[in-house]
């Protein structure tokens, strides 16, 4: 029995339809006519023609009375009041119409909903991530107006603005006194202090200040109070501590404040509690500086400055003013200090300053997941346009009983609000999901921010946007395409005519080539990002790296004297060498690619005033065995042995680069130098040995020149040492035995910092790995969706097109013909998207330039190869429905309706 028949027989008795029609108000036919007719159905089916035309009569009439008295009030009422009711039942309406037409396909709409969650999901992840990392990464009042000052000294080479450990304690006075623009100055050192509960003892990495920080990041202690000015004048014995140890390590016994502490084994005052994420470079205790600024000397630059900028001044005019300042200074000292010549004071605000490196790798994952959601929103379009075939006769029917375009349009379009907001409600839960992962990966990354990720309002309030913004989307072309077909067509035809299928497909193409530019995009976005990274984890470091442990010790100044220093890690490096696994053992105060101790240089026989730049390079104090340890080749002379000991001549090792610095074209063996300016008192140092360069800052930074000093000879210069252990097994397997020793030298001596070499360069590297991994994961799920997309349009070429495929079968096409014809059709989107996506692809190169690494933003052999992969799989997904098509039984094909 045809379709046809069957909807006549079940046809409601015409005249109690038109009476209906007649009675109900505009915004109520289509639903009441739509639910009489669906019941009207179901009883003909069940209990005759006969039994439901008389139902239906009796709803018919029974209806008469109470809508003439509705009419009635109505009218009565002020017309504004009436026309806003009107609105609102007509979108209580739409949305109740929305959830049954989805309740009629639930299968259609666990795909759009499951596709857009995703969508959703990956967008919410980023931007919480931005959020916290980026954009709001710090918890303090006008943060705007909080400022770091930042130092270049162009004689040295130091061109560019540096902001952590750069300043001296004598400049940091000049700001003080000499700005009108910056108040609340305060000025900080990092190191580490022992903090010892009962028999246990823990390294904290720690601040010490001149000024209370609390007033300058506009934040009050949890419990207790900040430094009082006296207190950093006399550098009492004063302490407070993070919330975080605060909760972890005591409790959050409020008790304590006021209390006494262990601090490197001498008595702290504890008087105040950090608020929560108040932490600065990850301090988490604070403490007096023990000295005052005025006894260290201008050349001591390991120091940063915090500041706010002061009521009615702008940062120009801070920067003005600091311009003066540092020219003053220049011409005060620059006889004697030759750096000074035309360096640089500049303020930046804190948070410009700490998320600078983050903020492209940043822009780029919001773009990258922006295209994710626009290639899963041509997808639903795509989904929608395919679906729309179904519904012409539903939606004729409704423009028949009255219903305008537009009410049509604005029905679609609600619908696809609906499918959104519940793809977002999914999403939103996935994307908590995925929030406290990434939240998790972050707190076990040495960030400069205390940025949290959660999901905050900020979060909800861009997710919501996103969401509505993709109901509209993915809606507004298949709700205006489906709200201009042709009515009288296709309630004649029983189907779409002839034009709106050829409509309906071509705006399928249409989206089919902007999903091949999408995904082009995000795959070349992807394809670089690896690129540079395989090019970058094939630089030689310069030495060997695997099988590498590495470890801090401080040891506290309260409890060991400067002699001491050495005497213990010389007895420890002796104790770790025996132990079954290790090959080699060293200590040295800094390694690749953590170097950041510099110093600048006085060559002997040298004027300093006549360098274009001020010799200056990177200071390591190592012991005998580091340069074996570390596997660093020798290439002149000698490096440093047992006989280099105090009293001995001081002798020095330089790597290659800064021998070809500032010793080019000579030999640098026998030359002589010494740490600082001219009017230091240093010792003067001889070169003995020059030493292969390594990539001491980093994979992507070219080798910084470095010189050594032997630790025998550094009389307990540096307190701080890393103790670097080349093992035969896993590194990790032999921590317990080198904490056993550290233990069995003093109880008390916490290790720190526990970390491979290989995971020291991936961390230098952290920011090019999460691009190169985020941009990865979303190129391939560009180029899934893009493939499900193109299968789906000729899938659906292929159903639309079935009555024709049985016509060219039967005239004796081949099925190699039919298979060239959907695949050919399919191509020409493809390759119109192709083209787009290489000219943005392009543009987007540019963009990432700062991430990439030695290769040009538009590398031929990443564009050929993206594009010939993502040609293949969309000839593949084209193909596959062809396939299908070529092998339709032409008697079937002709008969399929």
């Amino acid at each position: 029995m045809s379709r046809a028949h069957s909807s006549r027989r079940a046809r409601p008795p015409w005249i109690a339809e038109r009476l209906l029609l007649r009675i109900l108000p505009a915004e109520h036919r289509t639903p009441v006519v739509g639910d009489l007719a669906e019941e009207y159905t179901e009883i003909a089916a069940t209990s005759g023609s006969f039994r439901a035309d008389a139902w239906y009569w009796r709803q018919a009439l029974g209806s008469i009375p109470p809508l003439v008295a509705r009419r009635l009030a109505r009218a009565s009422r002020p017309q504004r009041k009436r026309e806003g009711e009107s609105r609102m039942s007509e979108l209580l309406q739409d949305l109740r119409y929305s959830l049954r037409a989805l309740q009629g396909s639930p299968g259609f709409a666990a795909l759009v909903v499951f596709t857009l969650a995703l969508g959703i999901a990956a967008n919410t992840i980023v931007f919480s991530t931005v959020d916290g990392v980026v954009l709001n990464p710090f918890p303090y009042p006008d943060g705007d107006r909080l400022l770091g000052v930042g130092t270049a000294f162009p004689k040295t080479g130091q061109g560019d603005l540096r902001f952590v450990e750069h300043m001296s304690p004598p400049e940091y006075l000049d700001i003080e006194e000499g700005s009108r623009t910056l108040e609340k100055v305060v000025a900080w050192d990092m190191g580490n202090r022992q903090l010892t509960v009962g028999d246990a003892s823990e390294n904290l990495f720690s601040g010490f200040w001149w000024g209370d920080a609390f007033a300058t990041l506009g934040v009050t202690p949890t419990l207790g109070r900040g430094f009082l000015p006296e207190e950093i004048e006399r550098a009492d014995q004063v302490a407070i501590i993070s919330h975080r140890v605060w909760v972890s390590r005591f409790g959050a016994d409020s008790s304590l404040v006021g209390g006494t502490v262990s601090m490197n084994g001498a008595p702290y005052t504890l008087v105040g509690i950090m608020p929560p994420k108040t932490l600065i470079y990850g301090t988490d205790l604070w403490l007096p500086m023990p000295v005052g600024p005025e006894r260290i000397p201008r050349q001591g630059r390991q120091f940063q400055i915090l500041a706010r900028l002061a009521p009615g001044a702008s940062l120009t005019q801070a920067n003005v003013e600091l311009e003066s300042i540092a020219r003053r200074i220049e011409g005060a000292y620059v006889g004697e200090m030759p750096e000074y010549e035309g360096w640089r004071l500049e303020a930046r605000t804190w948070k410009g300053i700490n998320v600078s490196q983050l903020r492209p790798a940043a822009l780029i994952l919001l773009g990258a997941v922006a295209f994710v959601l626009l290639l899963v929103c041509a997808n639903v379009a795509n989904l929608l346009l395919a679906r729309s075939p179904g519904r012409q006769r539903e939606l004729a029917l409704r423009s028949a009983l009255g219903a305008g375009q537009l009410r049509i349009l604005r029905q679609l379009l609600t619908e696809s609000v609906v499918l959104a907001l519940i793809g977002g409600v999914a999403g939103v839960g996935l994307g908590f999901l995925g929030v406290r992962a990434v939240a998790d990966i972050m707190a076990n990354l040495a960030l400069p921010i205390p940025g949290e990720i959660t999901l905050n309002a900020r979060v909800l309030l861009f997710t919501t946007l996103v969401t509505f913004a993709a109901g509209i989307a993915f809606g507004i072309v298949p709700a205006v395409q489906a709200s201009r077909s042709g009515i009288q067509d296709t309630l004649r035809n029983e189907g779409p005519s002839a034009t709106a299928s050829f409509s309906r497909m071509r705006l399928q193409r249409a989206f089919v080539g902007i999903e091949v530019a999408l995904a082009l995009m995000m795959l070349v976005g992807g394809g670089l990002m690896i690129n540079s990274f395989i090019r970058l984890q094939a630089v030689d470091p310069g030495f060997n790296t695997e099988n590498m442990l590495t470890m801090r010790i401080t040891l506290a100044g309260e409890r060991v004297t400067r002699e001491e220093i050495e005497p213990f890690f010389q007895e420890l490096r002796r104790r770790v060498e025996p132990i079954p696994g290790v090959s080699a053992v060293a200590t040295a105060s800094q390694f690749p690619p953590n170097v950041f101790w510099s110093r600048q240089l006085s060559i002997e026989g040298r004027d300093p005033g006549s360098e274009g730049t001020l010799p200056r390079g990177y200071f390591t104090i190592a012991s005998p065995s580091y340069f074996q340890t570390m596997g660093i080749p020798l290439k002149r002379g000698r490096v440093f042995t047992e006989a280099d000991v105090p009293g001995s001549p001081f002798v020095a090792v330089i790597n290659e680069p800064l021998a070809r610095r500032y010793f080019p074209g000579e030999d640098p063996i026998g030359r002589r130098f010494k740490p600082g300016g001219p009017d230091s008192d240093a010792p003067v140092i001889e070169i003995v040995g020059v030493v292969g360069g390594t990539q001491n800052r980093g994979l992507d930074v070219d080798p910084e020149p470095e010189f050594f000093a032997s630790s025998l000879q550094a009389d307990g210069l540096w307190n701080q040492l890393f103790l670097v252990i080349r093992t035969e097994v896993d590194p990790l397997s032999v921590l317990p035995a080198v904490r056993a020793q550290v233990r069995a030298l003093d109880p008390e001596q916490p290790v720190y910092a526990i970390r491979t070499v290989e995971d020291a360069f991936a961390g230098s590297s952290f920011v090019r790995r999460v691009s190169t991994g985020a941009l990865t994961l979303f190129g391939v799920a560009a180029l899934v969706l893009a493939a499900v997309g193109i299968y789906g349009v000729v899938a659906y070429s292929v159903t639309q097109r079935t009555r024709e495929i049985g016509v060219r079968m039967t005239l004796g096409a081949e099925g190699k013909q039919v298979r060239r014809l959907m695949v050919r059709q399919a191509v020409v989107p493809v390759a119109v998207g192709a083209i787009v996506g290489l000219a943005g692809s392009v543009a987007l190169g540019r963009v990432m330039s700062g991430l990439l690494f030695e290769m040009s933003a538009s590398d031929p052999l990443t564009l050929v190869a993206v594009t010939s992969v993502l040609t293949g799989i969309a000839l593949v997904a084209s193909y596959i429905p062809a396939l299908r098509a070529s092998r339709l039984d032409p008697v079937k094909a002709l008969r399929f309706d």
